[in-house]
């Protein structure tokens, strides 16, 4: 086993190298095919989230009605707390050498993490399929730019495009994706740049400093968009250990999850603060996305932009569908990696034809951040609760044990992870305040505002804490 991470960053094993197919799954990382160090996160989660549909995740303050500087605080403190989860939510991997959401069995048991996972990988295929969509309709437009006409058959032949260019590298596996993430950080910094000195002309100053909500209506618009802001991090949990997982076991958990955590902060505010300069030179109200671009983008820029979009969107995709792909496996389904990829570009396509049915992808995205917090807030609270409970120590034979070992326990249950995630739910249900459910509590004495991320969070880690601390789990 490496123990030192900085020589093992230098190291090559011929499981995973970049640009060829990764040759390990869920099984954990055996000691020999160890590599890597905490620094390869930073880059990797700069490049996963320098993308367009974190720019309008920022833009989200803005068509809320918050002011400029409402804006910025709400992003700031929403990306502080969900970065931290983010980074916390890492340090899993080198333990168990296993995907991610491996880490629900020594908190559920084995058969109780059926519910977990099964949530998660669904969880992944809509972020692929929501990020799928953005990217085809920058290719159409792009094609529309060099003089194709529009036409349903340029629709799904960007979309086709869009999703090879996706699985191809998600096929690859780990360290291809580490490696691509890192190139096109480097090139999306400055094109989203460009795109800031562009719209900056175009904003109404006087608009952004008052925004567009009654002042008493405010508070409640700003917890609203900071839980916005904190669930695009968070919605990264059940998916953070499928890059850390190869790092050598004897890594510092601390460096993780700080290089984890500060990665994704730095791309995160640099894009969500564009955002809120790109909803406000357009006015506030961001119907479409890509079609607003032409807004407030000369034509010259128009069609470089456009690819940083796709190539954005591509990068921020090929961990959603590796790890929808992960999780597809953990579900014990009788597939390869290679046919759980093309399971998920079908359901893409399915989603391709749900959103042209029913309505603009942005409605969809903005719902779709509401929904993960109901689910991965408890999730995560439990799994880092029980890391630090059990001291980090996992049995790797056991993880991948069916009917037996010490992560079966009752009937394969863990009913201290099930209640507390049960309870947990409960909680986020209580202080609710979205579209799927508005709780009289939240209505009535609290001014409409949402808390269920907090409630989510908070409630289900004690629960599991004070359920598991009078048992031996290590």
């Amino acid at each position: 086993m490496f123990t030192d991470p900085v020589i093992a960053e230098q190291v090559e094993v011929e499981a995973d190298k970049p640009w060829s197919i990764e040759q390990h799954a869920i099984e954990p990382i055996p000691s020999a095919d160890r590599h890597g160090s905490p620094k390869e996160l930073f880059r990797m989660w700069i490049g996963a989230n320098m993308n367009y549909v974190v720019l309008v995740t920022g833009a989200l303050a803005v068509t809320q009605g918050l002011s400029f500087w409402e804006s910025i605080s709400a992003i700031l403190i929403g990306n502080v707390l969900g970065c931290c989860v983010v980074g916390l939510s890492s340090i899993m991997g080198p333990k168990t050498g296993s995907a991610a959401i491996i880490t629900s069995r020594p908190s559920f048991g084995q058969l109780g993490a059926i519910l977990p996972i099964f949530i998660s990988t669904i969880a992944a295929i809509g972020w692929f399929s929501i990020n799928s969509v953005v990217a085809t309709q920058s290719l159409i437009e792009v094609f529309k730019l060099v003089g194709l006409p529009g036409s349903p058959f340029l629709g799904w032949l960007s979309l086709l495009i869009v999703l090879a260019a996706e699985i191809t590298i998600a096929l690859y596996g780990h360290a291809t994706i580490i490696s691509a993430e890192r190139i096109a950080s480097m090139a999306l910094v400055l094109l989203f740049l460009g795109l800031l000195l562009c719209v900056l002309p175009h904003i109404d100053w006087a608009h952004a400093a008052l925004g567009r909500k009654p002042h008493e209506a405010h508070f409640s618009a700003w917890l609203l968009v900071m839980g916005l802001m904190f669930s695009y991090p968070v919605s990264w949990t059940n998916f953070a250990s499928d890059y850390s997982r190869y790092l050598p076991a004897a890594t510092p958990w601390r460096a993780i999850a700080r290089s984890s955590g500060a990665g994704q902060f730095v791309s995160l505010v640099y894009c969500e603060i564009i955002g809120v300069f790109f909803a406000m030179a357009v006015g506030g109200d961001l119907s479409d996305p890509v079609a607003d671009l032409p807004k407030v983008l000369p034509i010259w820029y128009l069609l470089p932009f456009l690819l940083t979009v796709i190539v954005g969107c591509v990068a921020a995709n090929v961990p959603n569908g590796y790890t929808a792909g992960l999780g597809l496996l953990a579900l014990r389904l009788p597939i390869t990696r290679i046919t759980s990829m093309m399971v998920i570009a079908l359901a893409t396509l399915a989603f391709r034809i749900y959103t042209m049915v029913h309505g603009h992808a942005l409605d969809l995205y903005e719902q779709w951040l509401g929904y993960l917090l109901i689910w991965t807030c408890p999730w995560v609270a439990i799994v880092v609760t029980d890391y630090f409970m059990r001291g980090g120590e996992y049995d790797g034979i056991d993880l991948m044990r069916w009917g037996g070992g010490r992560y079966w326990y009752s009937g394969g249950i863990c009913w201290a992870g099930m209640l507390a995630f049960l309870i947990g739910l409960g909680a986020s249900f209580l202080f609710m305040n979205a579209d799927l459910y508005a709780s009289p509590l939240m209505t009535r004495y609290f001014g409409g505002t949402d808390l269920s991320f907090e409630a989510g969070l908070i409630v289900a880690g004690l629960i599991y804490y004070a359920l598991q601390r009078r048992t031996t789990i290590r």
